[in-house]
């Protein structure tokens, strides 16, 4: 398999579906009946988290990783709390969230679970108010406007409790949700501070403090049920989450504007359905992008998709020639953990293409890595190693005349906190062909890849676990692209981004 392959590969989307849901349901106003019926949530939450651990370390490429050595030991960590808390554990929350509680603990944005069952979510409890993250201040953005006991608009978090605001978050959050270290997190989760979604491990605050203009006042806090209709329209409103469209289009200065809100392959699909035309149109439109003052690839509330999408705007903007020269550096190599339950997922998706009647090529690939892993199972190996031959010393290195730049002004990509998978790669790419990123720093992932399915012994949780680890990736582990040019102001308010783009310098 050659190098170019390999990194095509790693883009596919093996397994779908999986997600860092949150427990609280968006819309559904019903508790799904499992949170209620009589269950012995004790037993299945060591039933379940004993099994999820078994399955992490059979099946996850970290155990094995020398690059990782402290995966074992966060990993047997982990199970011991999620055990500790089982001698408590009462009720579905205590269950659910001493769950999320391991998972977190790897710091992994592709371990990941989530409730089979999406007809509701759990009771959830609120002071009357909500924060959010403003650069590193936990600001009061929105609240219950008849309950004048409740803190004002723009009031600052101090501490609750005695906790200061920061400690209190990542105890709050960062313990269930895990990155906190990243703020992609911060920017998407922190508005969860002052939700009470029936999890027993962090009891609700009982005092705060915050900052108002200037001084310092304290709030006693009264708790009380939240609908979920509620929670999910003002998280939409304290989040930033922007009703982002796709489009190429023309500002009055002569700057083209593409705007990708997803990256999202699966044909039929409404992000598919408005990408292919657009590609076609950047094709046609090829000498107005190249001649512009100025073009910005907007990936505003993109979370990723596909990397198909990313190499064909770099193809119509750049050309073939230069990409050619500004590509990223290869990877190394791909190890594929292999275990019974990977080789029998990776088997799947070959029976299953094969009868589809896709691509010799997708097919082969697939071939191989069973071929592979079943070669490292007879072996006794933890990994096969799917690397392009060794280089050969005595050539010459290759000679590549310097493709000519077709593209008059700078390139900007505007990016936010919510930019990952498929949307990090097109940010890797376009910056190693020069492009100059602005907005906001994005999230990040793992070199961990390629997750695949499995169900927990309840049968009320789906999990997902990868499957192979990156070798030699540019970009290091959880670590997020950030921005040349950071802008400060609300995201989602498109004319004040592209006023202050205007002000930019061209490097």
């Amino acid at each position: 398999m050659t190098t170019r392959l390999l990194a095509a590969a790693s883009a596919l989307a093996l397994f779908s579906g999986l997600s860092a849901l949150p427990a609280v349901a968006q819309d559904a106003p019903t508790t799904p009946s499992f949170m209620t019926e009589p269950r012995d949530w004790s037993a299945t939450l060591r039933e379940d988290v004993t099994a999820l651990h078994a399955v992490i370390m059979d099946s996850h490429p970290g155990p094995y990783d020398s690059l990782n050595p402290e995966f074992r030991t966060k990993a047997e960590a982990g199970l011991a709390l999620a055990l500790q808390r089982a001698e408590t554990t009462t009720d579905a929350g205590g269950w659910w969230w001493a769950l999320r509680a391991y998972v977190a603990s790897f710091d992994d944005g592709h371990v990941q679970m989530y409730l089979k069952d999406q007809s509701g979510g759990f009771p959830t409890r609120w002071p009357g108010f909500l924060t959010a993250y403003r650069g590193a201040d936990q600001i009061v953005l929105t609240r219950d406007e008849t309950d004048a006991s409740t803190p004002p608009i723009g009031a600052k978090l101090i501490d609750c409790d005695g906790v200061p605001a920061d400690r209190l978050a990542a105890e709050r959050i960062g313990a269930f949700r895990g990155r906190w270290f990243l703020e992609a997190q911060h920017a998407s989760l922190g508005d969860w501070e002052f939700m009470s979604a029936s999890n027993p491990w962090i009891p609700e605050m009982r005092a705060c403090r915050f900052e108002v203009a200037g001084r310092t006042r304290s709030w006693t806090l009264n708790w009380r049920p939240i609908a979920a209709g509620d929670i999910s329209t003002r998280r939409q409103a304290v989040t930033g989450r922007g009703d982002y469209k796709f489009g190429l289009a023309t500002l009055d200065d002569g700057a083209v504007w593409f705007s990708a809100p997803s990256f999202d392959g699966n044909p039929g699909g409404a992000a598919h359905t408005a990408l292919t035309p657009l590609m076609e149109e950047m094709k046609t439109r090829q000498a107005e992008l190249r001649a512009a003052p100025y073009v910005v690839l907007d990936l505003r509330g993109n979370g990723g998709g596909s990397s198909h999408w990313s190499q064909l705007v770099a193809q119509a903007l750049w050309g073939d020639d230069w990409m050619e020269t500004h590509s990223l550096p290869s990877i190394e190599a791909i190890e594929w953990r292999a275990s019974d339950g990977n080789l029998a997922a990776v088997q799947s998706y070959f029976d299953r293409w094969t009868a589809a009647g896709e691509s010799a090529e997708r097919i082969g690939w697939a071939r191989e890595i069973v071929d592979g892993m079943t070669t490292a199972r007879a072996e006794g190996k933890p990994y096969w190693r799917d690397a392009p031959p060794p280089a050969d010393p005595t050539a010459p290195p290759p000679v590549r005349p310097e493709a000519p730049q077709l593209v008059r002004g700078p390139v900007y990509v505007l990016t936010d906190a919510g930019c990952g998978s498929a949307c990090l790669d097109a940010v890797d790419l376009w910056k190693a062909a020069g492009a100059i990123q602005i907005g906001r720093e994005t999230s990040a992932d793992t070199v961990y890849m390629d997750v695949r399915g499995d169900e927990l012994p309840s049968g009320l949780v789906q999990v997902g676990i990868p499957m192979k680890v990156w070798r030699g990736r540019q970009r290091g582990n959880n670590e997020p692209q950030r921005p040349a040019h950071e802008f400060d102001g609300d995201m989602t308010n498109t004319a004040a981004v592209q006023a202050w783009i205007r002000t930019l310098p061209e490097t």
